[in-house]
Order: structure tokens, then sequence, then C-alpha cells
């Protein structure tokens, strides 16, 4: 396929630069050239971009695939197998939305690993998945009701072969409370220092990497000593956090958007008062200890947490928008949907820039990022491994969630 005349935004380089227009030849699923007046091969697709933006396919990474954006009980409510359906269909809209890649941190009966084996087979149609599994969580811990319930380094241990014998890419561990149950308190500890460590340990041996939801400055350091290698939410961090933070060469995963859309429209999702009101008086604080590690040198992805209540599919431009009404270029927020967001997930290599040798995942825009960060709304097209995904074939697709309404 020969992608011509578009503007590449190839997100190769460290510094901002404006998009170049180019002929962009994919072969095999990669890259193989990048220039002018390219020649394509034999009997080659050839698509016009003139006009159009060509940007790296966004990374997602902090999103649950398999839950679709409802309150817990309306979740739970649903039979597994439904779940299945409408995971494939949020999967779908996912890819559609420019999104080439996830990592799913919580895939309730581990069914994000079905999802992902589904995807690569081509038996369903979607982003990358880098699946986590069900997450680990203490006895009644944030996040009880879609994870398991393990004590001890021991049960710890064993939950964690569990999550390998199912064949997850990473482990994920609940290390601090949320923002879901009154009474709930974000900043306060929970799996303990040596179960941490203990998890960490086993999911080395069969080298598993390990993230963990932590919003308390005092549980991010239990899990960066334990060796937690990308720290979700990361609310509340102290200077001794950021400093282990760079020291580890560890990530942070922010997930603005999810606290940003429970506070503006969470009375219209359903979302409790307490709930509301607590994202409220953290709001301020998570955006200004973001802010200072960010200064510091810590590295950061962005992830959406959809799937979580007020957050459906898809949606990462909420995330990037965000960053860049913090004080953000809009280049730093979109490294951290691309290039960044590779590096943390180990497909640097892979995805993440525009360059020969690259997967060919890409997102065809419609307006300029660079300019206005909106844009990566304006999605015309992906092209997702090189397999073309042009908006108009897929406009009357059926969607599996509205088929099933409340099943």
């Amino acid at each position: 396929m020969l992608l011509r005349n578009a503007t590449v935004i190839s997100m190769a380089g460290p510094e901002p630069q404006k998009g170049t227009a180019a002929d962009v030849l994919i072969a095999d699923g990669r890259i193989v050239a990048i220039g002018s007046s390219l020649a394509p091969r034999g009997s080659d697709r050839t698509v016009d971009l003139t006009g159009k933006y060509l940007l790296p396919g966004l990374i997602d990474a902090h999103t649950h695939i398999t839950i679709s954006g409802g309150l817990v009980e309306q979740e739970l409510a649903y039979d597994p197998r439904v779940r299945v359906l409408r995971a494939a269909d949020n999967a779908r809209r996912t890819l559609l939305a420019g999104i080439t890649t996830i990592r799913d941190t919580c895939g309730l009966d581990d069914s994000d690993v079905v999802l992902r084996e589904a995807v690569r087979a081509g038996h369903a149609l979607g982003p990358r998945i880098v699946a986590c599994g069900r997450m680990i969580t203490m006895t009644g811990g944030h996040g009880w009701f879609f994870g398991q319930e393990t004590d001890g380094p021991d049960a710890v241990r064993r939950a964690v072969r569990e999550r390998i014998k199912a064949r997850t890419d990473w482990v994920k561990f609940m290390a601090s409370g949320g923002f879901a149950e009154e009474g709930e308190q974000p900043a306060s500890s929970q799996l303990d220092p040596d179960e941490l460590a203990a998890g960490v340990r086993e999911a080395r041996k069969a080298a598993r990497r390990t993230c963990a939801h932590a919003h308390g400055a005092a549980a991010i350091k239990d899990c960066l000593r334990a060796g937690i290698d990308s720290i979700e939410h990361a609310s509340f961090l102290d200077r001794e956090a950021i400093d282990l933070l760079l020291e580890r060469r560890a990530w942070i995963v922010p997930t603005f958007s999810i606290y940003y859309k429970m506070k503006e429209t969470g009375t219209a999702h359903g979302i409790p008062p307490f709930v509301i009101d607590l994202v409220n008086r953290s709001w301020d604080r998570k955006v200004t200890s973001f802010l200072e590690a960010h200064r510091a040198g810590v590295r950061f992805a962005a992830g959406s947490d959809n799937g979580s209540p007020a957050a459906p599919h898809p949606d990462i431009a909420t995330e990037l928008e965000i960053l860049v009404r913090i004080g953000l270029r809009p280049h730093q927020a979109l490294q951290a949907a691309t290039v960044s967001a590779a590096r943390l997930l180990d497909l640097g290599d892979e995805v993440g820039t525009i360059e020969v040798g690259k997967r060919a995942d890409l997102a065809v825009l419609a307006a300029d990022p660079l300019a206005e960060i909106s844009a990566v709304r304006s999605v015309d097209a992906v092209v997702n491994d090189g397999r073309w995904h042009g908006r108009e074939a897929l406009a009357g697709a059926p969607s599996v969630a509205a088929a099933l309404g409340g099943q």
C-alpha cells in the first residue's frame, strides 16, 4: 500500500517538528520507505492523503476493554459471554478512533487475553492488546469486585502464577485505595510492601513486567521499592516519591481524564456524590504533583482509564487535551500517547513513530494536532499492522453493545 502526499508527523525526534509532506510505502505490515514520489509495488493500493496528517497510531496505556463505562453493579450484571461481545465492540470502536495499541489494566475473567488472541488471529477487529488479566488486590481492597482478592506474600505469589498461567503480558497490583466506595481513602496504602515485593519477584521470574494502582505517596514508594515498573494514577506524589521514580527509571500513567469526567459528568452518569466531592477535592493536588514530576524529568505515558464508570470507550483525546490545558505543549502530549507509551510497553522497536522498519500502525487526521491537540478527534482512517480501515468502510457496522441493549 502506498500513502501518497501525507503531512507526516513522525514523532521520531526529541523536539517538535512540523509535519513534512511525504509518501509512505507499506509492505507486509511494515513501513518500507518514506520519501517523495515513491512508486507503488505491483498492484499496491494507492491512497491520496493530500491535506491529511499522518500520525503514529495512538497508544492508550491504561484502559479496561472488557468493561464499558457503566456503574460497577451494571457491568457485573452482564452475562460474562455478553461482556466478551461488548469487549469486542469496544475494541473495534477503539481502533477506529485511531488507537492502535492498548494496555488493558484489568480484564474481567482474564478475557482481555482471549480478546488479544482473537485480534492477533484476525477473528476480531481491534488494537494490539497488552493484557494484564485480573488485577491483584487485598481482601476488600480497591476494585475487589473486578479483581482477585489475595492476602499475604505466599497468596500473592500464587495469584501472580495464575496470571502467568493465563498468559498475561503484565501483572497489576492494587497498592492503594481509590475513588469508588464510600469511606474509601485514595491515599491509604493497601497491599503491604512484603506482598508487593513477593509479587514482583514472581513476575520477574517469568519475565513479566508489573504495574500498580497507587494514589498516595506512601503506596507509590512501597511499589517503587518493590520494583514495580509503572505507577498508575500517581496522584499524590511527594519529593521522595519523585526522586525514587527517577532513580528506578519507573513510569507514571496519570489518567487525568477519568477523574475529569467524574467531576464534570459524574452526576449524569450516576456517580455517587461522595465520589464526585472526593475527586473535586483531589484534582488540584493531582495536577500540581504531576507537573512537579514532569519538570523533574519523570517518564510518563498517556492512559484514559476507559471502561471505568463515566468513561465509555473510545477516548484518549480527553487525556491529551488535559495535558495541554495544564501546561504541556501539543508535541509533549502526543509523545505520551505514541513514542513514550511504546517504550513503556516494550514496543519501541515496533510502534510509536513513523520510521522505516516499524509496524504500519498509523492514524490519518483531518487537522494538525501540533497546532490544536483536539485534532486527534478528527480521525479519517486508520492503518493497523498495514491494513487500511477507512471510516466509510465501517460507518454502517452495527454496534454490538447497542444490539445487546441491557442483556
